[in-house]
Protein backbone atom coordinates (compact mmCIF):
# COMPACT_ATOMS: atom_id res chain seq x y z
CA UNK A 1 0.00 0.00 0.00
CA UNK A 2 2.82 2.41 0.87
CA UNK A 3 4.32 1.87 -2.58
CA UNK A 4 1.03 2.83 -4.25
CA UNK A 5 0.70 6.00 -2.16
CA UNK A 6 4.26 7.00 -2.97
CA UNK A 7 3.70 6.37 -6.67
CA UNK A 8 0.56 8.54 -6.61
CA UNK A 9 2.42 11.37 -4.86
CA UNK A 10 5.28 11.13 -7.36
CA UNK A 11 2.79 11.36 -10.22
CA UNK A 12 1.21 14.50 -8.73
CA UNK A 13 4.65 16.03 -8.18
CA UNK A 14 5.65 15.39 -11.80
CA UNK A 15 2.44 16.94 -13.10
CA UNK A 16 2.84 19.97 -10.83
CA UNK A 17 6.40 20.41 -12.11
CA UNK A 18 5.12 20.19 -15.68
CA UNK A 19 2.81 23.14 -15.00
CA UNK A 20 5.70 25.13 -13.51
CA UNK A 21 7.85 24.39 -16.56
CA UNK A 22 5.17 25.20 -19.13
CA UNK A 23 4.20 28.46 -17.42
CA UNK A 24 7.65 29.66 -16.38
CA UNK A 25 7.84 33.45 -16.37
CA UNK A 26 4.10 33.86 -17.00
CA UNK A 27 1.85 36.05 -14.86
CA UNK A 28 -1.56 34.82 -13.63
CA UNK A 29 -3.17 37.02 -16.30
CA UNK A 30 -0.96 35.50 -19.01
CA UNK A 31 -1.77 31.95 -17.89
CA UNK A 32 -5.49 32.68 -17.85
CA UNK A 33 -5.35 34.13 -21.36
CA UNK A 34 -3.29 31.22 -22.71
CA UNK A 35 -5.75 28.76 -21.22
CA UNK A 36 -8.67 30.59 -22.80
CA UNK A 37 -6.96 30.53 -26.19
CA UNK A 38 -6.46 26.77 -25.98
CA UNK A 39 -10.16 26.35 -25.16
CA UNK A 40 -11.06 28.73 -28.03
CA UNK A 41 -12.78 31.09 -25.60
CA UNK A 42 -12.55 34.86 -25.22
CA UNK A 43 -12.68 37.05 -22.12
CA UNK A 44 -13.50 40.74 -21.92
CA UNK A 45 -11.28 42.91 -19.68
CA UNK A 46 -13.86 43.03 -16.88
CA UNK A 47 -14.08 39.22 -16.90
CA UNK A 48 -10.31 38.93 -16.60
CA UNK A 49 -10.49 41.26 -13.59
CA UNK A 50 -13.20 39.07 -12.06
CA UNK A 51 -11.06 35.96 -12.38
CA UNK A 52 -8.05 37.68 -10.83
CA UNK A 53 -10.18 38.95 -7.93
CA UNK A 54 -11.55 35.43 -7.49
CA UNK A 55 -7.97 34.14 -7.33
CA UNK A 56 -6.95 36.60 -4.61
CA UNK A 57 -10.07 36.04 -2.50
CA UNK A 58 -9.72 32.28 -2.79
CA UNK A 59 -6.15 32.42 -1.49
CA UNK A 60 -7.11 34.79 1.33
CA UNK A 61 -10.05 32.68 2.52
CA UNK A 62 -8.08 29.47 2.11
CA UNK A 63 -5.93 30.55 5.05
CA UNK A 64 -9.02 30.52 7.27
CA UNK A 65 -11.04 27.60 5.92
CA UNK A 66 -10.04 24.65 3.78
CA UNK A 67 -11.31 25.59 0.33
CA UNK A 68 -8.64 23.90 -1.78
CA UNK A 69 -5.40 21.99 -1.33
CA UNK A 70 -3.98 23.85 -4.34
CA UNK A 71 -1.99 26.90 -3.25
CA UNK A 72 -0.01 28.13 -6.28
CA UNK A 73 -1.54 30.77 -8.55
CA UNK A 74 -0.63 28.84 -11.70
CA UNK A 75 -2.22 25.62 -10.51
CA UNK A 76 -5.36 27.36 -9.26
CA UNK A 77 -5.89 28.98 -12.65
CA UNK A 78 -5.27 25.79 -14.61
CA UNK A 79 -6.74 23.12 -12.32
CA UNK A 80 -9.71 25.16 -11.09
CA UNK A 81 -10.55 28.03 -13.47
CA UNK A 82 -9.60 26.49 -16.82
CA UNK A 83 -10.76 23.03 -15.79
CA UNK A 84 -14.16 24.50 -14.86
CA UNK A 85 -14.49 26.24 -18.21
CA UNK A 86 -13.77 22.96 -19.99
CA UNK A 87 -17.34 21.93 -19.07
CA UNK A 88 -18.44 24.16 -21.96
CA UNK A 89 -17.26 21.35 -24.25
CA UNK A 90 -20.37 19.45 -23.16
CA UNK A 91 -23.22 21.97 -23.51
CA UNK A 92 -24.29 25.19 -25.20
CA UNK A 93 -25.24 28.27 -23.20
CA UNK A 94 -28.54 29.96 -23.98
CA UNK A 95 -30.29 32.85 -22.23
CA UNK A 96 -31.76 31.84 -18.88
CA UNK A 97 -30.59 28.23 -18.97
CA UNK A 98 -30.91 26.76 -15.46
CA UNK A 99 -27.68 25.21 -14.22
CA UNK A 100 -26.95 23.49 -10.91
CA UNK A 101 -23.42 22.83 -9.65
CA UNK A 102 -23.68 20.11 -6.99
CA UNK A 103 -20.90 19.82 -4.42
CA UNK A 104 -19.43 23.08 -5.67
CA UNK A 105 -16.92 23.57 -2.84
CA UNK A 106 -15.23 26.89 -3.53
CA UNK A 107 -17.42 27.45 -6.59
CA UNK A 108 -16.10 25.03 -9.19
CA UNK A 109 -17.15 24.69 -11.94
CA UNK A 110 -20.13 27.02 -11.40
CA UNK A 111 -18.55 30.41 -10.71
CA UNK A 112 -16.00 30.36 -13.57
CA UNK A 113 -18.83 29.38 -15.91
CA UNK A 114 -21.00 32.22 -14.56
CA UNK A 115 -18.17 34.73 -15.04
CA UNK A 116 -17.76 33.59 -18.63
CA UNK A 117 -21.50 33.30 -19.35
CA UNK A 118 -23.41 35.78 -17.13
CA UNK A 119 -26.71 34.82 -18.77
CA UNK A 120 -26.92 31.40 -17.10
CA UNK A 121 -29.24 31.01 -14.10
CA UNK A 122 -26.96 29.34 -11.55
CA UNK A 123 -27.55 27.36 -8.37
CA UNK A 124 -24.53 26.43 -6.25
CA UNK A 125 -25.15 23.53 -3.86
CA UNK A 126 -22.69 22.90 -1.03
CA UNK A 127 -23.06 20.96 2.23
CA UNK A 128 -20.39 22.92 4.14
CA UNK A 129 -21.79 26.03 5.82
CA UNK A 130 -18.34 27.66 5.98
CA UNK A 131 -17.86 27.23 2.25
CA UNK A 132 -21.31 28.69 1.65
CA UNK A 133 -20.24 31.82 3.56
CA UNK A 134 -17.32 32.14 1.14
CA UNK A 135 -19.61 31.57 -1.84
CA UNK A 136 -21.95 34.37 -0.73
CA UNK A 137 -18.99 36.71 -0.29
CA UNK A 138 -17.29 35.97 -3.59
CA UNK A 139 -20.53 36.24 -5.56
CA UNK A 140 -21.14 39.63 -3.94
CA UNK A 141 -17.62 40.86 -4.72
CA UNK A 142 -17.81 39.63 -8.30
CA UNK A 143 -21.27 41.22 -8.66
CA UNK A 144 -22.76 38.00 -10.03
CA UNK A 145 -26.52 38.10 -10.60
CA UNK A 146 -29.03 35.23 -10.71
CA UNK A 147 -26.98 33.00 -8.42
CA UNK A 148 -28.54 31.00 -5.59
CA UNK A 149 -26.41 29.35 -2.92
CA UNK A 150 -27.96 26.31 -1.27
CA UNK A 151 -26.47 24.86 1.92
CA UNK A 152 -27.64 21.28 1.48
CA UNK A 153 -26.63 17.78 0.45
CA UNK A 154 -27.64 16.42 -2.92
CA UNK A 155 -29.11 13.33 -1.25
CA UNK A 156 -31.57 15.58 0.61
CA UNK A 157 -32.18 18.13 -2.15
CA UNK A 158 -33.42 15.44 -4.54
CA UNK A 159 -36.47 15.01 -2.25
CA UNK A 160 -37.43 18.69 -2.28
CA UNK A 161 -40.09 20.06 -4.67
CA UNK A 162 -37.97 23.22 -4.86
CA UNK A 163 -35.37 21.34 -6.92
CA UNK A 164 -37.09 18.35 -8.54
CA UNK A 165 -37.14 18.62 -12.38
CA UNK A 166 -36.06 22.25 -12.19
CA UNK A 167 -32.70 22.29 -13.99
CA UNK A 168 -31.59 22.01 -17.62
CA UNK A 169 -27.95 21.30 -16.77
CA UNK A 170 -26.46 19.40 -13.82
CA UNK A 171 -22.70 19.76 -13.26
CA UNK A 172 -20.32 18.28 -10.73
CA UNK A 173 -16.61 17.88 -10.18
CA UNK A 174 -17.14 16.16 -6.79
CA UNK A 175 -17.59 12.74 -8.30
CA UNK A 176 -17.01 9.29 -6.89
CA UNK A 177 -19.04 6.46 -8.39
CA UNK A 178 -20.92 7.47 -11.56
CA UNK A 179 -24.08 5.56 -10.65
CA UNK A 180 -24.31 7.32 -7.26
CA UNK A 181 -24.13 10.83 -8.67
CA UNK A 182 -26.67 9.90 -11.36
CA UNK A 183 -29.01 8.36 -8.79
CA UNK A 184 -29.07 11.53 -6.70
CA UNK A 185 -28.82 14.07 -9.53
CA UNK A 186 -31.30 12.69 -12.06
CA UNK A 187 -34.44 13.80 -10.11
CA UNK A 188 -33.29 17.43 -10.32
CA UNK A 189 -33.15 17.46 -14.12
CA UNK A 190 -35.98 18.53 -16.40
CA UNK A 191 -36.94 16.29 -19.33
CA UNK A 192 -34.01 15.89 -21.75
CA UNK A 193 -31.78 17.64 -19.24
CA UNK A 194 -28.01 17.24 -19.46
CA UNK A 195 -25.71 15.95 -16.73
CA UNK A 196 -21.96 16.48 -17.00
CA UNK A 197 -19.24 15.47 -14.62
CA UNK A 198 -15.50 15.12 -14.93
CA UNK A 199 -13.31 12.18 -14.19
CA UNK A 200 -9.62 11.52 -14.46
CA UNK A 201 -7.98 9.31 -17.02
CA UNK A 202 -9.96 6.14 -16.24
CA UNK A 203 -13.63 5.60 -17.08
CA UNK A 204 -13.59 1.81 -16.87
CA UNK A 205 -16.83 0.16 -17.92
CA UNK A 206 -18.31 3.32 -19.43
CA UNK A 207 -18.85 3.96 -23.12
CA UNK A 208 -21.14 6.13 -25.22
CA UNK A 209 -24.63 4.68 -25.54
CA UNK A 210 -24.75 3.14 -22.09
CA UNK A 211 -27.90 3.67 -20.01
CA UNK A 212 -27.48 4.23 -16.26
CA UNK A 213 -30.49 4.82 -14.00
CA UNK A 214 -32.55 6.62 -16.64
CA UNK A 215 -29.61 8.58 -18.07
CA UNK A 216 -28.16 8.01 -21.55
CA UNK A 217 -24.39 8.48 -21.86
CA UNK A 218 -24.19 10.64 -24.99
CA UNK A 219 -20.43 11.04 -25.18
CA UNK A 220 -17.12 10.88 -23.36
CA UNK A 221 -14.94 13.89 -24.15
CA UNK A 222 -11.22 13.35 -23.49
CA UNK A 223 -8.85 16.30 -23.21
CA UNK A 224 -5.65 17.46 -21.55
CA UNK A 225 -5.74 20.56 -19.38
CA UNK A 226 -3.87 23.43 -21.09
CA UNK A 227 -0.27 23.96 -19.97
CA UNK A 228 -0.25 20.70 -18.04
CA UNK A 229 -0.07 16.91 -18.25
CA UNK A 230 -3.41 16.43 -16.50
CA UNK A 231 -5.75 14.21 -18.51
CA UNK A 232 -9.49 14.62 -18.08
CA UNK A 233 -12.67 13.08 -19.42
CA UNK A 234 -16.07 14.75 -19.42
CA UNK A 235 -19.01 12.36 -19.21
CA UNK A 236 -22.10 13.84 -20.85
CA UNK A 237 -25.46 12.23 -20.05
CA UNK A 238 -28.99 13.10 -21.12
CA UNK A 239 -32.14 12.32 -19.17
CA UNK A 240 -34.30 9.86 -21.06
Amino acid sequence: MAVKIKAKKNSKTKKAKAIQKKTKGSSPRDILMRGMEELNLHLFPNQIDQFLLYLEELKKWNKKINLTSIKEDKEIIIKHFIDSLSFLKGFSVIEGIKVIDAGTGAGFPGIPLKIYSPKIDLTLMESSQKKCVFLHQICRLLELKDVRIVNDRLEEAKKSPDYIRRFNIFLSRAVGDASDIIKHGEPLLADRGIMIFSKGKSVAGLKAGKIIKGMHLLQIIPFTLPMSDYERKLLVFQKI
